[in-house]
């Protein structure tokens, strides 16, 4: 199984594992004033789609100043086979670099701006800090509409790195 494989299924086991399956969060309609580049719906309503899904990560990467997702990536759930685990939802992936370092701070805004486009956190913070306190992984679980969307942060010695993992919890629990 190659690295990227692993990667989105060890997200939604831990997902899975940390919000339990077949829980909602429908929460309330997000605040006034959505951006620019929201999701082309209202705010809550309608069935919740992988395009929807995408377009949610893509714009709130955008939206915190982050870089498109790395290509190898973006894709990566693109040629899956039907029914499988990695037909079942999207990725985006950001390898920062000195110059322009994927840190806390840009990880925050992105999940503040997946919050303007309606998920709702599931679940408590987890961070690992150092002896130092400084915090060098981070997740953050948030769920719309029968999705889950797991955002991790990994601090590395080139800048560190930023992932969106965004699923459908029920094809995701069928093909474990």
């Amino acid at each position: 199984m190659s690295r990227t494989k692993r990667a989105a299924v060890a997200a939604v086991v831990v997902a899975l594992g940390a919000t339990g399956c077949g829980q909602s969060d429908n929460g309330a309609v997000a605040g006034t004033g959505a951006p620019v580049s929201a999701s082309p719906r209202p705010t809550g309503t309608g069935p919740m789609t992988k395009d929807i899904a995408r377009n949610d990560l893509d714009t709130a990467a955008a939206d915190a100043g982050a870089p498109e997702s790395e290509p190898a990536f973006a894709g990566t759930n693109d040629d899956a086979p039907a029914g499988s685990l990695r037909a079942c939802g999207v990725m985006y992936k950001w390898f920062g670099t000195e110059d322009a370092p994927a840190d806390m701070a840009r990880f925050d805004k992105m999940v503040d701006e997946l919050r303007e486009r309606d998920w709702r956190q599931s679940g408590d913070r987890r961070e690992r800090r150092y002896d130092s306190g400084v915090v060098h992984e981070a997740v953050v679980v948030l769920k719309q509409r029968g999705w889950t969307t797991v955002v991790e942060y990994m601090e590395m010695t080139h800048g560190g790195d930023i992932t969106m993992n965004s699923f459908d919890t029920a094809c995701a629990k069928k093909n474990l």
